[in-house]
């Protein structure tokens, strides 16, 4: 084998960029990670440059011996200092104005950095030869008219509303569901009517260079913030919805920053979903939101509930007699709990993991792989078994044997049922329920293990889920809930009185102090013990907790006083990134506990 020719390799030298003094100069929030140097540095700008720069624009720069990205943020005129000078102009107008005023109040909010908050901001497609400053950047406060925040519940009549409120804005429309299944369900729903105005917010859709006017972006929760020119009206739908939370840092969630782009903008906002969550009902207490009453329920009479000891056979029977059935459960699985009958011990595998049933008298071990069959119990050798909960498929079995004649259909997040069938049973996990038409008859099961999951927002959620469903049944459909009969919940089904349950909540919220009350700051790190008595010292009215053998501290403090705290511990962590110590990661307001 020859030998190849050695080749020299040329070595380029450093390109020295000299300061100078300019007419103008831009103040530039260099693209970096470097949560320290959270701050605009202070750039020239060339002559030749300065027809194409503008407040938001993306711009080439020269910082730390390198060529890096940034966003201008502000242009003013310059001064004796001398300054680097701004090397290129990558995009024309990348950030409206009003984006960036936007992005430093959610960075305010959630103890972040600026450039974190722009990341999640989809920019504006316009090149260099693209010259349209004109139609660029919107103005400031579009209507002078105070804005219009509400909480609507979720019915077929609220539905119906949203369609005609749609054909009268004027402006720009931003529409968040929590999942990309029901977002391209509105999808198909609002195109129908205004085809050339719908526009796809969700999957892997990116802002596009030409936005239509009156523009109605239906997406999930990255659709909160997209730029649009005229932004007049925002709605969220089931705003407790886990989906509506951001898994990464800094963790907000849709419902706080659709308040905040409301209150900066004057924006129409619009909160609809099946039961109110506390965070709502605190801002209807405090009158910042108004409740929009369905002016179909005085026509409504009470509901027909059952609930236990009754069984939802009876329910079924009924609702068979009319149309189609809906009996919806918990998780999929045959029964995720199962105990010896006869001395209550849980069936373990031999590397001493609890089993899970996957279907009559077969059991799997989600640890080692290894299944089971006629299991019999390792304490006292009985076969026989309580189910402490059931699962889709195990409800299945036993509908199929009471109405053996009926077509059952199982829904799951794995194989949903789309299409409305004609007839039968709909055994459905939450959220996989099929649209397009009313269900005779609901059988809401698994509600103790659904209310009282150790969550902090269980409750909520459980009870959104169960009032949408509520949304979809004829007003004289026959209800089951596996709960007693004396419980709040079965009371506010039977009365359609969702709001006072609401309230409940949040007064019992209040005497525990928990959010929406108190605002809840976990931190995590190292050296938290030191942390904490700082804390405790410089601030009165706050609670610090730390879990056993965690790297973590709560905080829990009221939400009037919480910015104060906020801001400090921000301040706190980028004092420890720039002394090299370990770092800080701050979440305001997590999704769950």
């Amino acid at each position: 084998m020859a030998a190849k020719p050695l080749k020299l390799k040329r070595e380029s030298a450093k390109t020295v960029v000299r300061s100078g003094r300019y007419k103008s100069i831009a103040s530039v929030l260099i693209d970096h990670d470097l949560t320290h140097l959270d701050r605009p540095f202070t750039y020239g700008i060339p002559i030749d440059l300065e027809p194409l720069l503008t407040v938001g624009s993306r711009v080439s720069v020269p910082f730390n011996s390198s060529e890096v990205e940034g966003i201008v943020t502000v242009i003013q005129e310059g001064d004796e200092t001398p300054n680097k000078p701004i090397l290129k102009v990558i995009s024309l107008s990348s950030f409206r104005p009003e984006s960036l005023r936007f992005a430093e109040e959610i960075a305010k909010r959630y103890a972040t950095t600026l450039v974190k908050v722009l990341r999640y901001i989809p920019e504006i497609k316009t090149g260099i030869k693209e010259n349209n400053l004109e139609n660029s950047h919107s103005e400031f406060g579009l209507r002078k008219r105070p804005a219009d925040r509400r909480f609507v519940p979720l019915s077929q009549f609220s539905l119906e509303k949203l369609n005609s409120k749609l054909s009268e804005i004027d402006g720009d429309v931003i529409l968040v569901l929590p999942t990309e299944r029901e977002a391209a369900r509105m999808y198909d729903s609002i195109s129908k009517g205004f085809p050339e105005r719908t526009v796809k917010g969700y999957g892997r859709t990116k802002t596009s260079k030409s936005i239509p006017e009156r523009a109605i972006i239906i997406g999930t929760r990255g659709a909160i913030y997209w730029q649009v020119s005229r932004l007049e009206y925002i709605a969220v739908f089931n705003d407790s919805s886990e989906h509506l939370w951001s898994d990464r840092n800094p963790f907000w969630n849709v419902r706080d920053v659709a308040l905040i782009r409301s209150r900066l903008f004057n924006i129409d906002l619009d909160f609809i979903s099946g039961f109110c969550s506390p965070e709502l009902a605190r801002l209807i207490e405090m009158r910042y939101l108004r409740v929009v009453k369905n002016m179909r329920m005085g026509l409504r009479r009470r509901r027909q509930v059952r609930s236990l000891p009754d069984t939802y056979h009876q329910t079924i029977r009924e609702g068979l007699k009319r149309g189609i059935v809906l009996v919806q459960v918990a998780q999929k699985d045959y029964s995720s709990l199962v105990t010896c009958k006869i001395c209550r011990s849980r069936p373990l595998c031999d590397c001493g993991f609890p089993l899970k049933m996957t279907k009559s008298e077969f059991f799997s071990c989600g640890v080692c792989g290894r299944d089971f069959s006629n299991l019999r119990c390792k304490e006292c050798g009985s076969r026989e078994r309580v189910f402490i909960n059931r699962g889709a498929k195990r409800v299945e079995e036993e509908l199929g044997k009471a109405f053996p004649f009926v077509p059952i259909y199982l829904s799951t997040k794995e194989k949903p049922v789309e299409e409305f069938p004609d007839s039968g049973i709909v055994i459905a996990t939450p959220g996989m329920q099929p649209h397009g038409r009313s269900f005779a008859s609901l059988v809401l099961l698994d509600g103790e293990l659904q209310l009282n999951r150790p969550s902090l927002r269980a409750e909520e959620r459980a009870l959104d889920l169960w009032f949408s469903l509520l949304a979809q049944c004829d007003e004289s459909a026959p209800i089951f809930v596996s709960l007693p009969s004396n419980h709040r919940v079965v009371q506010a089904l039977v009365l359609g009185d969702e709001n006072r349950l609401a309230r409940i909540v949040l007064k019992e919220r209040r005497e525990v102090k928990l959010p929406p009350w108190y605002r809840i700051i976990r931190i995590h790190g190292q050296d938290l013990s030191l942390l904490q008595e700082k804390i405790l010292t410089e601030f009165n009215d706050l609670e610090v907790s730390r879990p056993l053998a965690s790297q973590e501290l709560l905080i829990r403090v009221p939400v009037d006083k919480s910015q104060e705290v906020i801001d400090s511990l921000f301040s706190l962590a980028k004092y420890r990134l720039a002394t090299k110590r370990e770092p800080l990661s701050i979440e305001i307001d997590p999704s769950d506990l």
